[in-house]
C-alpha cells in the first residue's frame, strides 16, 4: 500500500515537467599515472516549478580517486551521490534540504568557506533574501562514527549581510564539531553567530570539553552589475586576540584570503582574475587528542583508505588548496551562439600540508608561532593551462577538456613520527608533467 501511494505521488513529477539527463565523461589519457580510458556517469532527474524543485543525481566513477563500491559487483567503479534534495521557496524564505552540493556565497574559484568544487554532503539550509539583507544558516553532515576512522561530526554556517544596490557587505561564520554530536540543534536554529554561542554554552556548563569546537569566522564583500562581479574574503581560523591583549604570548596566524573578479571585455566574451592563499595550519585540527583532534575543516579525519590516498582538494571542506600556499588564475570564457570555449592558466605555489595531522610534523608545544606562509626550504610549484571547448545541440552536448602542465617537487604523502601519528604532504624531489584528456557528452530531455 506504501509503495502505491509513494507510485502515485511521483508519477505526475516523473510525467510533467521532468527532465531527465545523463553525463558521460571519457578520459583518454591521463599522464600523470598513465591511466588510460577511465569514464565517468552521472544520470539526473529533476523537476521544476516557480516555488520547488527535485533533485535526484549519481556519479558512477572508476578514475581511481576513492576505493571502489561493492568490487565483486561493480568492478573498480565508486559511487557518489552529487545532487540529490528538495529546494522551495515561501516569499522571501529559501529551504534546502538533502544530499546536496555546498558553495560558497561568493562566486569563486578560489571560495574560502566551501570549496568551489562544490562537494556534496547531507544538508539543511535556511535562507533569507529581500532587497537589503540576507542571512542563511546551514547545517552539513560530514560523518557518522564507525568505530573505526570516521567519527560522529558535523559543521553549521551562517552569513549575515547587508546590500546598497549592486554592492553587498557581510560576516560569515563556520564551526566545526566532532565526537559529541554529528547534529548541534542549537548551532542551526540560533541566530547569534556560533562563535558566541560556543563561549556562552562554555561558561554555562563551566568550560566542559565537549564544547571545545573550532570556529572560524570572516567577512566578505562583492559588487555584481551586468558587466562586471568583483569580491573579495577573508578567513580567520581559530579566532584569538592574543596579538592584541596578550602579545608576550602570541599564537599563531590562521588566516586565508582570496579576490579577483569578472568583467565582459567584449560581445560574449568575459575575463575573470583571481588571487587566493592560506597561511600554515590554517584548517587544521589542533591537538593531538580528544575532539580538537577530529575537527579540522576537512571531510574525512585520515588522509589513506584501503590504500587509495584522498586528494587534499577532496577533503578540505573550504579553499580547495588548503593551507600554506598562493594562488593565481587568468581565464577567459567565450561564449558565441551555441558554444562554450574556457581557458585558463594558473600558478600555485605549496608548502607542506596537513589536513588532519595537528601542526604538521610538531606538536601544540614546538610549532611554529606568528605569520607562516611557505617558510619552507622546498616547495611545490604547479603550473596548470587548461581548456575546454563544447557545442549544444539542443538536447546533446558535446565537448572536450584538456589540461596541460608541470608540477616541481610534487606534494607526496609522508609519515609523522609526532604524537598524533598522521601522515601529511610535504614537498619532494619529484617533478611531473601533467596532460590530462577526455571527452564528454550530455543527454537532455524534457518530459
Amino acid at each position: 500500500m506504501v509503495k502505491k501511494l509513494i507510485f502515485l505521488f511521483l508519477f505526475p513529477i516523473m510525467a510533467f515537467g521532468t527532465t531527465f539527463s545523463l553525463f558521460y565523461s571519457q578520459n583518454i589519457l591521463s599522464l600523470d599515472d598513465m591511466k588510460l580510458f577511465s569514464n565517468t556517469f552521472q544520470p539526473k532527474i529533476s523537476y521544476e516549478s516557480t516555488n520547488f524543485s527535485f533533485d535526484v543525481s549519481l556519479l558512477f566513477s572508476n578514475d581511481g580517486k576513492f576505493p571502489p563500491f561493492m568490487q565483486d559487483f561493480y568492478g573498480n567503479y565508486y559511487i557518489i551521490l552529487t545532487d540529490a534534495g528538495i529546494r522551495f521557496s515561501v516569499e522571501n524564505l529559501r529551504f534546502s534540504l538533502g544530499n546536496l552540493s555546498n558553495y560558497d556565497i561568493v562566486g569563486s574559484p578560489y571560495s574560502l568557506y566551501f570549496s568551489s568544487l562544490g562537494h556534496s554532503k547531507p544538508t539543511i539550509s535556511i535562507k533569507y533574501l529581500d532587497d537589503k539583507f540576507e542571512y542563511e544558516t546551514r547545517y552539513v553532515l560530514i560523518s557518522y562514527s564507525n568505530g573505526l576512522n570516521f567519527v560522529d561530526k558535523g559543521m553549521n554556517f551562517k552569513y549575515y549581510s547587508i546590500k546598497f544596490g549592486n554592492f553587498r557587505f557581510g560576516y560569515e561564520e563556520s564551526i566545526v564539531y566532532a565526537s559529541r554530536t554529528n547534529f548541534d540543534l542549537d548551532y542551526f536554529l540560533n541566530p547569534i553567530p556560533n562563535f558566541f554561542i560556543q563561549y556562552a554554552r562554555k561558561r554555562f556548563y563551566e568550560n566542559s570539553a565537549i564544547f571545545d569546537d573550532n570556529s572560524l569566522m570572516g567577512f566578505f564583500a562583492d559588487y555584481n552589475d551586468s558587466e562586471k562581479y568583483i569580491y573579495a574574503q577573508i578567513l580567520i581560523d581559530d579566532f584569538n586576540a592574543n596579538r592584541v591583549f596578550n602579545p608576550d604570548n602570541p599564537t599563531v596566524d590562521k588566516i586565508a584570503w582570496s579576490i579577483g573578479g569578472r568583467k565582459e571585455i567584449g560581445k560574449d566574451l568575459s575575463l575573470g582574475v583571481y588571487h587566493a592563499g592560506a597561511t600554515k595550519y590554517t584548517f587544521q585540527p589542533s591537538k593531538e587528542s580528544g575532539n580538537p583532534l577530529y575537527y579540522g575543516y576537512t571531510y574525512y579525519t585520515e588522509i589513506i583508505f584501503d590504500n587509495y590516498i584522498i586528494d587534499y582538494q577532496d577533503n578540505y571542506i573550504g579553499y580547495k588548496y588548503g593551507e600554506n600556499n598562493i594562488a593565481f588564475l587568468l581565464d577567459i570564457i567565450w561564449t558565441p551562439q551555441n558554444y562554450k570555449v574556457h581557458s585558463s592558466l594558473e600558478f600555485l605555489i605549496s608548502g607542506s600540508k596537513s589536513p588532519v595531522n595537528p601542526w604538521s610534523e610538531d606538536d601544540s608545544s614546538t610549532y611554529e608561532r606568528g605569520f607562516n606562509l611557505l617558510n619552507e626550504n622546498v616547495l611545490e610549484k604547479t603550473i596548470l593551462f587548461k581548456n575546454s571547448i563544447e557545442k549544444n545541440f539542443g538536447k546533446i552536448t558535446l565537448g572536450a577538456n584538456i589540461t596541460t602542465g608541470v608540477i616541481l617537487n610534487k606534494l607526496e604523502v609522508v609519515d609523522s613520527e609526532d604524537s598524533a601519528g598522521k601522515p601529511y604532504f610535504l614537498p619532494s624531489e619529484n617533478n611531473e608533467k601533467i596532460f590530462d584528456l577526455a571527452f564528454y557528452l550530455e543527454f537532455k530531455y524534457n518530459f
